[in-house]
């Protein structure tokens, strides 16, 4: 399964959530990503509403750690960084002003450095 796709799932469990709890509680609360002013948008909804927005928040991120990752293979197998045991390419994220210089490519791929990943 694909980490879109938890994702997803991961929405669906909690919109879910909200359907059951509003329903043994009997509170009258808007489905998930809908706005209706004439149902109850108590801390609950809005902590779900929160959580959901947190996972959709994933979409970026694991596309950005992943272009991270591969960068910073490519530095790596370059010879321009030296990580050691435990260290994380993020910390290498200063050096990379002159990477973008020096016109650094990943996976023959160029890095688009104004989106953050490559063109692919």
């Amino acid at each position: 399964m694909s980490y879109q796709e938890q994702v997803e799932r991961g929405v669906e469990l909690l919109a879910l959530c909200q359907q059951l709890q509003s329903e043994k509680d009997g509170v009258d609360r808007p489905a998930v990503g809908s706005i209706d002013k004439s149902k109850v948008l108590d801390d609950f909804a809005m902590d779900i509403s929160q959580a959901i927005t947190w996972h959709n928040t994933l979409l970026k991120l694991v596309p950005l750690m992943q272009g991270l990752s591969q960068l910073g293979r490519k530095l790596e197998e370059d010879g321009r960084i030296n990580p050691q045991i435990g260290d994380d390419y993020k910390r290498y994220v200063g050096q990379l002003e002159s990477f973008k210089q020096s016109g650094l490519q990943c996976d023959d791929h160029d890095i688009d450095w104004n989106r953050g990943d490559s063109n692919v």
